[in-house]
Order: C-alpha cells, then structure tokens, then sequence
C-alpha cells in the first residue's frame, strides 16, 4: 500500500516532450502536501558494440551548459507506443549513421522514479554497418564516434561521462555478460 492518496491534479506545463503535473496529495499519518511529477515517454539507450569499442556521441546539453559523451539515445515523441526495438533501430541511425544487424534488449530501468515514471530501454547494436546519420533539429551539432571499451570504463570514472542512462547501461550489460571482449 503506497500510504499516499491524490486529493487533486493539476497540469502545470505541457509541451511535445514532457508534462509536468503537480499533484495535491494526502499521507498516511494525515498530512497534506504536494508532490511534482515529470511525465515523458519512455525512451532507448543503445550501447552499439564493434569488437572492443563501442560508438558514443557528444553533444551540447543546455540544461548543464556542456558538451557530454553519452551514449546514443532517445524517443519518438510522435510515436510513444512504437515498438522499442524499432525505437532504437532508428535512433541508432539517427545519431551514429549505423545500422545493425543483431540488437538484443539488454533490460529496463527507471531514469528518476523520485519524481518521474520514465524509464528506458537498453539494447546492444552488434554487427554493425556505416550509413548516414539524419538528426533532428534538436540535435545540431550532435558528434559520433568510436571509443575503447576501455577509455569508456576510464571517463565513466573520472567523470568525463556523467550521463546516468549511460552508465547504467553499459554496467547492466556487462553485468550480463554481454560485453565479453
């Protein structure tokens, strides 16, 4: 039993990508409070694999002001109920250029269950071949490239790769097995 019943929901804001709903609840022990929630689609990481390198892309993230090495990720916000094996397919193209002939779902997990229901698809591209990349507008100036599995392991531990969905995934996967050199 979750202890906490909505009173009342408010949609707050609202756009193509996200909705942002504040919810007046009421805890078990009788007390009122509020509680934001994020909802977005769930969405892919794609943890595309050639030998012992995987490709990655940087890009520019306005929230933090940066460039970040992540891996290559997203969602069709026009299409939230698509198959996520299809997601990632294309999502993979999109960002890398790269097509695959084996994707294995390697898991789900939760982005930010604190104050968010998104979460997120994992799949290992394996069998890889080049085309071209065509990315949305949203992603101008969106690089990739081929990395070490090694340097990956190096800037996920000196911070340089910060990124959560990609950390979480490439260590799901190894955890698995499924990044065996």
């Amino acid at each position: 039993m979750s202890g906490i019943k909505t009173l009342a929901t408010t949609e707050v804001y609202s756009n193509k990508w996200m909705r942002l709903r504040e919810d007046r609840i009421l805890r078990a022990d009788g007390n009122e409070g509020i509680y934001s929630v994020v909802e977005k689609p769930d969405f892919v990481v794609i943890i595309a694999r050639q030998d012992d390198s995987l490709y990655v892309v940087e890009q520019f993230r306005y929230p933090i002001g940066q460039h970040t090495i992540e891996l290559p990720q997203g969602s069709w916000e026009c299409a939230p109920d698509e198959d996520p094996l299809r997601v990632a397919a294309g999502e993979l193209q999109e960002e890398t250029g790269l097509v695959a002939a084996s994707m294995r779902w390697v898991g789900y997990q939760k982005l930010a269950q604190g104050y968010s229901s998104q979460g997120y698809h994992i799949f290992l591209a394996e069998d890889l071949t080049h085309h071209q990349q065509s990315l949305d507008p949203e992603e101008f100036g969106l690089t990739a490239r081929k990395i070490a599995i090694s340097e990956f392991e190096a800037l996920i531990c000196n911070g340089t790769i910060s990124d959560a969905t990609s950390v979480t995934a490439f260590l799901l996967a190894k955890l698995k097995g499924m990044l065996v050199v």
